[in-house]
């Protein structure tokens, strides 16, 4: 099964084909923006250099957040408009779903930095059980993050600055890579939905009207 996996949730765009469990190729740029300008050349990079037509994928996979408000809505647009110009399913991929070195076994909890400015310090969590999201995710305090933590088998992702009485903590980041085997794994009928997860409000408000 041909699975194009797309992360533009954090400061990459990314992107990857997978056969089943097999890695074919993987294209990766470093930014913090522009992720709209450069996700489609960085798509057709990784089919030319795989020597794969678009024609021949079974899925897509998206990083649907938390994470960049703007970096989540560029994905999954992208995603969704070529899965529909294919007749594939665009499949949606939690950040923490899509953990590099997330377990595939066991109970976890995801966690990812979101406020890293202190003192208002603050991680994006899910819960994840056998490779799979048990819960919504939310946003919680180093506080906070230490008392979900409290049962879990291991903390998986960037818990770097998190207090040291946490349980082992597995050092991983969200990847296109992991989010196509991810979305490989699932059965035809277990597909979920390309739509973005949006925890907070984003930062940009909207223009008011200007009195005349």
């Amino acid at each position: 099964m041909l699975v194009l996996g797309i992360n533009t949730v954090a400061n990459v765009c990314e992107a990857a084909l997978v056969d089943g469990d097999r890695v074919v190729a993987h294209v990766s740029e470093p930014m913090t923006q522009g992720h709209d300008a450069r996700l489609a050349p960085v798509v057709h990079q990784l089919m030319s250099e795989a020597g794969v037509g678009f024609v021949q994928l079974d899925r897509v996979a998206v990083i649907v957040g938390p994470g960049s408000f703007t970096g989540v809505r560029v994905g999954v647009a992208f995603a969704r408009a070529l899965g529909m110009t294919l007749e594939i399913r665009a499949v949606g991929v939690s950040s923490l779903e899509a953990l590099d070195a997330l377990p595939r076994e066991g109970n976890m909890l995801g966690v990812l930095a979101a406020k890293r400015r202190p003192p208002h310090r603050s991680w994006w969590v899910q819960r994840i059980e056998a490779g799979r999201a048990a819960g919504d995710a939310g946003e919680l305090d180093g506080a906070g993050v230490v008392a979900l933590a409290a049962g879990v088998d291991a903390v998986c992702g960037e818990a770097g600055d998190l207090p040291a009485t946490l349980a082992r903590v597995v050092p991983a980041r969200p990847s296109a890579i992991a989010a196509a085997l991810f979305a490989a794994r699932l059965a035809a009928g277990d597909l979920p939905a390309a739509r973005p997860i949006y925890v907070r409000e984003p930062d940009a408000a909207p223009m008011r009207p200007v009195r005349t």
